[in-house]
C-alpha cells in the first residue's frame, strides 16, 4: 500500500500533529535549516510533535550553492539531532546562487558526503525536473535517493539526471491535511516489490548486505531471494514480514546505526520416507466453461500487460465504457487518496506495480462492469491486432511507456546503430521541427517525449524507414 507524508516550514503555523497523523499521514519532512546560519523556527516544535503522533519524520535543509558547503552541513547537523528510525537527511536543492553547474555538484557532493557519514543513511535530494535540466541534467548524484516535485495530472513525475525512478514524488503544493491549516505540499512514497528492477532496490540490496542479510545477486532486480531477505529484515526489527520495502522498512533499511542480528540458519529436517502413491481416480469430464471463464481480470491485465497494440486498443475502449463518476472513484482508491485526480486505464496498467491499494481498487472497478463488457474487453486484449502482428512495437508506444529501464536503454542503444546516420539526421529535423539536424539520441527522444504532433509524426515517419525484421528483433530487446 502506497504511503503518503507531508512537508512543513514556518509557512505552516501550529500543525496539529496528532490530527495529522489520524488523516492516514504516515511520515513528515520538516525544514531545519538554510545556507549557513538559518534555523527554522518551528523546527524545534515540529520535529518534537511529528515524534510524538507516531510518525516517521525527516528534516531538510535549503542548499544555498554561494555558500561555504562545509559550513552548511555542520549547520544542519548541529541542529538537528537524527535517532533511530528517523528518515534520512534531505539536501534541498532548487537554486543556483549564480553559481556554474560544476561549482553547485561540487558543493552538494561535499554536503551529502558529511552528512551521510555523520548520519549513517544515505541523505535524498530533494528537486525538481525544471531546475535540474537548467544545471545541465547531472548524473552523478543518480545514486542517491530522488524526491521529485512535479505537479501534473499524470500517473507519474518526470524523471531527470539519469535517476531511472523515484523515492518520494511532491505531487501536491495545495493539499488539505487536517490539523494543518490552509494548503500543505503532499507526498507519496514508492513501495518496492517482488519482480521489479529499479536503483531504489540496489541501494537497499547494499543495506541488506551490510546488516548481514543475504539479498542474493545486488543489482537492483528484487529477486526471491531478496524477498526473503527483506522478510527476515522485518522480522528482526519487529516489523510485519510482508516482503515489501515500504516507508518503514525503508527507513529502517536506510539507517545504518541500527544493525539487527540475522536469526540464525535452521537445522534442514531430515526428509520423509516416501508412500506409495495410491492409483488416480479416475475423474469425470469437466462442464463446459461459464461465461465468467471467458472474462480476464483486472488484476491480470496488470500484470501481463506489455503495451501491444491489441492490449493498448482493449484498455482504450474500456475506458469508454465506465462511467465517469466509477472512474474518479477508482481514481481515488488507486492512489489510497481522498483527493481525486483525473486518471486513464492506459497509465494505471502502466504503473500497475502489485500494490495492495492497486489490486483492491482494480477488482473493486471490475465488480462494478457488466460481465457481457469484461467478456468483449478479454477478447480485445487477446486478439492481436494487425499492427501487433506486423511490427509488434509502435515507437510513439515505446516513448509513451519509457521507464529508463535497462533492456529499454541497451534496446534503443541497439536500434540507434541500426539506422543510417541520414535517416536519423532527417528524423531529428522532424522531431525539432526546424531545420536543425544535430544528432539526436533515441534514450533522449523518450526522456523528453510529450506527446507533441510533431514529435508523433517524426516517430510515426522513422518507423517507416526501419525493416520489419529490425523492428521485431528491437520489439524482442525492448521487452526483455
Amino acid at each position: 500500500m502506497s504511503a503518503y507524508g507531508i512537508d512543513v516550514s514556518d509557512f505552516q503555523e501550529n500543525v496539529n500533529w496528532r490530527a495529522v497523523a489520524n488523516d492516514g499521514i504516515s511520515f513528515a519532512f520538516i525544514k531545519a535549516t538554510e545556507g549557513t546560519t538559518f534555523v527554522a523556527s518551528s523546527f524545534a516544535t515540529n520535529w518534537a510533535g511529528a515524534k510524538a503522533a507516531g510518525l516517521l519524520r525527516g528534516a531538510y535543509h535549503f542548499f544555498r550553492p554561494q555558500s561555504d558547503a562545509q559550513a552548511q552541513a555542520q549547520h544542519f547537523l548541529k541542529i538537528v539531532k537524527m535517532q533511530p528510525g528517523d528518515l534520512p537527511a534531505v539536501l534541498d536543492i532548487e537554486s543556483t546562487g549564480g553559481m556554474s553547474a560544476s561549482t553547485i555538484a561540487t558543493r552538494m557532493a561535499t554536503w551529502l558526503s558529511i552528512v551521510e557519514k555523520a548520519t549513517g543513511r544515505r541523505p535524498i535530494i530533494y528537486t525538481y525536473p525544471g531546475f535540474w535540466q537548467r544545471i545541465g541534467d547531472m548524473q552523478r548524484f543518480s545514486d542517491y535517493p530522488l524526491w521529485i516535485a512535479h505537479y501534473t495530472s499524470d500517473s507519474a513525475p518526470w524523471i531527470t539526471g539519469g535517476w531511472d525512478t523515484w523515492t518520494m514524488w511532491q505531487y501536491t503544493d495545495s493539499g488539505r491535511v487536517n490539523g494543518v491549516s490552509g494548503g500543505v505540499d503532499i507526498n507519496r512514497f514508492q513501495s518496492s516489490r517482488e519482480g521489479q528492477t529499479t536503483s531504489i532496490i540496489k541501494l537497499f540490496q547494499q543495506c541488506l548486505q551490510k546488516k548481514g542479510f543475504n539479498p542474493g545477486s545486488v543489482n537492483g532486480y528484487f529477486s526471491a531471494t531478496t524477498k526473503n531477505a527483506v522478510i527476515a529484515f522485518q522480522r528482526a526489527m519487529g516489523l510485519e514480514g510482508d516482503g515489501i520495502v515500504g516507508v518503514q522498512t525503508w527507513t529502517a533499511l536506510m539507517d545504518n546505526s541500527v544493525m539487527p542480528k540475522p536469526a540464525p540458519t535452521p537445522t534442514p529436517t531430515p526428509a520423509p520416507k516416501p508412500t506409495p502413491t495410491p492409483a488416480p481416480i479416475t475423474t469425470p469430464t469437466p462442464a463446459p466453461p461459464t461465461p465468467s471463464q471467458y472474462i480476464i481480470s483486472l488484476v491480470d491485465a496488470g500484470k501481463y500487460y506489455q503495451a501491444l497494440p491489441n492490449q493498448n486498443q482493449a484498455v482504450e475502449w474500456l475506458q469508454r465504457q465506465i462511467p465517469q463518476a466509477i472512474l474518479s472513484e477508482f481514481s481515488k482508491k488507486w492512489r489510497n487518496s481522498k483527493y481525486h485526480v483525473p486518471i486513464r486505464l492506459l497509465d494505471v496498467f502502466k504503473f500497475y506495480q502489485g500494490l495492495a491499494n492497486q489490486n483492491q481498487s482494480l477488482q473493486w472497478l471490475q465488480g462494478r462492469i457488466s460481465l457481457p463488457t469484461l467478456q468483449e474487453f478479454a477478447q480485445k486484449w487477446r486478439t492481436p491486432s494487425t499492427s501487433s502482428q506486423s511490427t509488434l512495437i509502435r515507437l510513439v508506444d515505446v516513448c509513451l511507456y519509457y521507464q529508463r529501464r535497462i533492456n529499454q536503454n541497451q534496446a534503443l542503444d541497439w536500434l540507434q546503430k541500426q539506422i543510417p546516420a541520414a535517416t536519423l539526421q532527417e528524423f531529428a529535423r522532424r522531431w525539432r521541427n526546424s531545420t536543425s539536424t544535430a544528432p539526436i539520441r533515441l534514450i533522449d527522444v523518450c526522456r523528453f517525449y510529450q506527446a507533441k504532433p510533431n514529435q508523433n509524426q517524426a516517430l510515426n515517419w522513422l518507423q517507416t524507414q526501419i525493416s520489419q525484421a529490425t523492428l521485431i528483433y528491437f520489439a524482442r530487446r525492448w521487452r526483455g
